[in-house]
């Protein structure tokens, strides 16, 4: 026999399609007041760039660009913003039997993932596809291919030990993805010795903290040139890159082009 609470999910809102993408962006500031909010369906949401605090229950994660959410219908939230900068992000909202069959218990509750940073960007792109998608067929077995790759990984745990501090360096990084800091600066404000920051970065993040942030400033720089910046000696000093070369080589190596070939692609 069924759950009655499960019964009661399963009949709540659906969707007339498996999946709708949805581009959103918020331009909420640090004093905006939070209010709670609910999702009618699981959406996955992908922060593209900008910075919010996601509270759910007891728990609060930080979104960034390194950053998968999953909200559900079962767990209100509010958001939060530390900077004014607000965030972009693209929405996956899913037919609720979608989500329980490719991500199992996950598919549950709200969670978060964050991914290898090649697996990240393929996240990304196939996102970015389902947002231009005009063929239903290629859109759903896209979408389904993400929730593929959140089922094979595992969610960020919502009890991990000094989660709190993890949280606290993880927001530093994305809100000053310029700072050139060493890593006895973040222990010191996390409270954690060098050592231990190191190590429960990597169990929480499954990256360094050189990687994570190198995979922030690469998203930023992408969004940047798409939104026309033509200045890429600049771009580069601004974000925190010691020369534009070692800027160039680091995009070429996470996208495939320079700076210079995406920035004449986003205005041919």
């Amino acid at each position: 026999m069924d759950d009655p609470a499960h019964s009661d999910y399963r009949n709540r809102a659906r969707l007339a399609v498996l999946v709708q993408a949805v581009d959103v962006r918020c331009k909420l500031t640090a004093d905006a007041e939070a209010e709670e909010e609910a999702s009618s369906v699981p959406t996955v949401v992908l922060p593209r760039r900008g910075l919010f605090r996601f509270h759910c229950g007891s728990r609060t994660t930080v979104a960034d660009a390194n950053t998968i959410l999953l909200f559900h219908p079962r767990a209100p939230y509010t958001i939060a913003h530390p900077t004014d900068e607000g965030d972009d992000c693209t929405a996956l909202r899913f037919d609720h039997d979608a989500v329980l069959d490719a991500l199992g218990a996950a598919g549950e509750s709200a969670g978060a993932w964050i991914l290898s940073a090649a697996a990240h960007r393929a996240v990304h792109r196939k996102a970015a596809a389902l947002l231009l998608a005009t063929d239903e067929l290629e859109r759903d077995e896209q979408a389904f291919e993400i929730l593929a790759q959140l089922g094979a990984a595992k969610p960020m745990p919502a009890l991990a030990r000094d989660a709190v501090r993890i949280e606290g360096v993880r927001e530093r990084l994305a809100a000053n993805v310029h700072e050139r800091v060493g890593l006895a600066s973040l222990a010191r404000d996390a409270g954690l010795s060098p050592f231990h920051l190191a190590r429960r970065f990597r169990a929480c993040t499954g990256t360094s903290l050189h990687q994570y942030r190198l995979t922030l400033r690469l998203s930023l720089a992408r969004a940047r040139i798409n939104e026309g910046a033509d200045d890429l000696t600049r771009l580069a000093l601004d974000l925190g890159f010691a020369t534009p070369a070692h800027f160039s080589a680091s995009f070429r190596k996470a996208f495939g082009n320079t700076p210079s070939a995406a920035r004449a692609r986003s205005v041919a």
